[in-house]
């Protein structure tokens, strides 16, 4: 006996079809939403990890600023420029007075120099004074390095150095200027300063990053990038990085020539995602994030 076998119709291939269609296009619905969704994310995270770099390095470095000391050399809404503190010394020898020595930054036994670069020429020497006559109390003379050299031979017969563990390590010369006070001798603390700009600045790729730039030698050296991008500068301070100077009972500093009275300082960086990113059928959005912080200057002396 023959039996026949029924297929599909075609009503019922045209039904099975819509629904796998249907299907289709709701599973690529949601994965396309997660996609974007864990897109944003992970580009919010990326704004606010540059945010928090920008911010950290920033306030770390301002905070060592003496504004009395003059260390504020210019600023605006949306930049600033300060002497920026490398590190710090004792002095070991003082063969004239317009020279010092340097203990080595790698001593055997005890750490009297440290710093995070290299002194240069043109970078500032702050010594502490404390003279028996004329002045009172203990006050920081400012000085120019003009010339820097290196012995083994530096500091002779110096207490701070171990004449075993350190006669072979070099010692550093500073030639500065003006003329140093009488009271700066062997055993003077000194801190190495070098002028540091930050401000936003357009890059290549059409986007805004904050730079980072130092003065060496009489001349401004290549900007860096810290972090980005950000959202564009404005003379407002409303863009990618604002400033705001007050004194140390609230008053706002707007004036360079007051900037020895800054005893605070506001840092508010807005960021800007580098792609941009929407919920399916919408259209796109960049995603955007600020931090502010205030910053109390320590060293008011």
């Amino acid at each position: 006996m023959s039996t026949s076998r029924r297929g599909f119709t075609l009503v019922e291939l045209l039904i099975t079809m819509t629904i796998l269609g249907l299907l289709g296009t709701l599973v690529a619905t949601v994965m396309m939403g997660q996609q974007r969704f864990y897109q944003r994310t992970t580009q919010q995270m990326d704004v606010r990890r540059e945010l928090r770099t920008a911010v950290n390095v920033m306030s770390a470095e301002l905070r060592a600023v003496s504004s009395a000391g003059g260390d504020v050399v210019t600023f605006d809404k949306m930049s600033i420029t300060f002497r920026n503190m490398l590190g710090s010394a004792v002095v070991c020898n003082t063969p004239s007075r317009t020279q010092l020595d340097l203990a080595p930054a790698n001593m055997g036994r005890i750490q009297l120099s440290s710093w995070t670069s290299d002194p240069a020429v043109g970078d500032t020497v702050v010594v502490l004074r404390s003279d028996s006559s004329g002045v009172k109390g203990e006050f920081w003379s400012s000085h120019r390095i003009t010339a820097i050299a290196s012995s083994t031979t530096y500091c002779p017969a110096s207490p701070y150095l171990d004449a075993a563990l350190d006669a072979a390590k070099a010692r550093t010369r500073l030639t500065v200027t003006p003329t140093l006070p009488d009271s700066v001798l062997a055993g003077s603390a000194l801190r190495l300063l070098r002028t540091t700009r930050y401000a936003l600045a357009a890059q290549a790729s059409g986007n805004t990053y904050l730079e980072r730039t130092e003065y060496t030698a009489g001349a401004w050296g290549t900007a860096v990038p810290i972090a980005g991008p950000f959202q564009a500068a404005s003379a407002a301070g409303t863009g990618g990085l604002g400033f705001a100077m007050y004194d140390s009972v609230g008053t706002a500093v707007t004036a360079v020539a007051s900037s020895r009275n800054i005893a605070r300082i506001d840092v508010t960086a807005r960021a800007a995602g580098e792609r941009s990113s929407g919920v399916v059928g919408s259209g796109t959005t960049s995603v955007l994030d600020s931090l502010s912080i205030s910053v109390a200057i320590r060293n008011r002396r």
